[in-house]
């Protein structure tokens, strides 16, 4: 039987989790869109903190990553790390893998002395969007436009308090 165990990435993991992060676009859009893979790829060389869920037999089934403070948005609090992805492949989703790599980075980014994080939602991605309200992220300013995909976008922002104590 398999069993999920998460670890640090590193950059031998790099190539395995730009091919989730394009599969798991694709399950969430129902369409590829050309430059996911190149927008995602400088966000590894960029990060601060970066799990992964590897299945025992299978390999790698999702990962999250947070990029340093400044990183992200202009209106972003300025020494937040920004939770830039956070992927679970197709075939695993619905085993709160999601819910799990996303505490498992928090704690680290808490315990590494970060007061808050601050992430980036697609804001018709009701899953991810439930999740990240349920983890107690609160919306941050008012919805812009996605950059690449030009679809409605909400920042949302966590406060790390006592997570390094969980």
């Amino acid at each position: 039987m398999s069993k999920i165990e998460y670890r640090d990435g590193d950059e031998a993991d790099t190539e395995e989790c730009l091919s989730l992060w394009v599969a798991a676009c694709l399950a969430r859009d129902g369409a590829a869109v050309v430059g996911v893979a190149e927008r995602a790829r400088p966000k590894f060389d960029d990060s601060e903190c970066w799990i992964v869920a590897e299945d025992t037999s299978t390999g790698i089934v999702g990962f999250g990553l947070a990029t340093k403070p400044g990183s992200g948005l202009v209106g972003d609090p300025p020494a937040a790390p920004v939770v830039g992805l956070l992927a679970v492949a197709p075939d695993a989703q619905g085993r709160r893998l999601g819910a799990s790599l996303l505490m498992a980075l928090t704690t680290q980014l808490a315990l590494r002395g970060y007061d808050q994080s601050v992430l980036h939602v697609l804001a018709d991605h009701h899953a991810a969007v439930h999740l990240y309200e349920k983890m107690g992220w609160r919306q941050l300013g008012e919805p812009f436009q996605h950059s690449l995909l030009r679809r409605p976008t909400q920042a949302y922002v966590l406060d790390l308090h006592g997570l390094s104590a969980r």
